[in-house]
């Protein structure tokens, strides 16, 4: 039984290790992602993730990897067993153990990696296996999802800026906030490619694991720092 949802940013800045001189500007956001975070580990006896990759797979609950390729070497595990950091694992993947490894250090977290640019039909058959894992699962189940937004919001954002990335984020940051999984389905996918969204397809994802489901919303952080879309909410179906 599906028992709770709970939506963060991948950024690598969740780790103070690598934020260096902006830990303190990204406190609040390393905060709510911890409290999003404890939320679903109270609601939930087992996690399930979902996040984007290059493309899709499934990331076993055994894995272990490094941020070492983002400049220091944070080891982070999906599950308490510790081995041999796979130092390519995917930035979703790396979050999930960060998160795993703050707020429930006693899972094991099997993940599913959606290809960023998957379509309607690719996000549908990830959100199906996710699903069957889910009903195959005894006691409620929390599903984590790693989601980042545009990379365009400002003249310094990683992916430089563009005037349509706002219009886009309100869209994303209004669904996610209410739990909106038809507007969250509705995405277009050239649109999201364009304007760096990233964590389109994992929220895709979501959406259809949740389905018509009606959730009560809660949104504890909604911001772009560095003109990157991050959005940390918590939904309960």
């Amino acid at each position: 039984m599906l028992s709770a949802v709970a939506v963060v940013p991948s950024t690598p800045l969740l780790s103070e290790a690598l934020a260096g001189a902006a830990s303190a500007e990204l406190a609040d956001l390393r905060a709510e992602v911890q409290a999003a975070g404890d939320e679903l580990r109270r609601a939930s006896q087992t996690w399930i993730a979902v996040g984007s990759a290059a493309e899709s797979s499934v990331v076993d609950a055994s894995s272990v990897g490094t941020y070492v390729g983002f400049g220091v070497d944070v080891v982070v595990s999906l599950s308490p067993a510790q081995g041999e950091p796979d130092r390519s694992m995917e930035l979703a993947g790396l979050t999930v153990g960060l998160v795993r490894g703050r707020c429930a250090p006693d899972l094991s977290v099997p993940t599913y990696l959606v290809a960023v640019d998957a379509d309607a039909e690719e996000c549908a058959r990830v959100a199906a296996s996710v699903r069957a894992a889910i009903d195959e699962t005894p006691g409620p189940v929390g599903l984590l999802v790693i989601a980042d937004g545009s990379t365009m919001l400002t003249d310094k954002a990683p992916g430089a800026f563009d005037d349509r990335a706002e219009g886009l984020q309100r869209v994303i940051d209004d669904a996610v906030a209410t739990a909106d999984t038809a507007a969250l389905r509705a995405l277009d996918v050239e649109l999201c490619r364009e304007l760096g969204v990233a964590g389109r397809a994992a929220l895709q994802v979501a959406a259809a694991v949740v389905g018509s489901t009606s959730a009560t919303a809660r949104t504890l952080y909604r911001d772009a720092p560095y003109g990157v879309g991050y959005h940390v909410a918590v939904w309960v179906p």
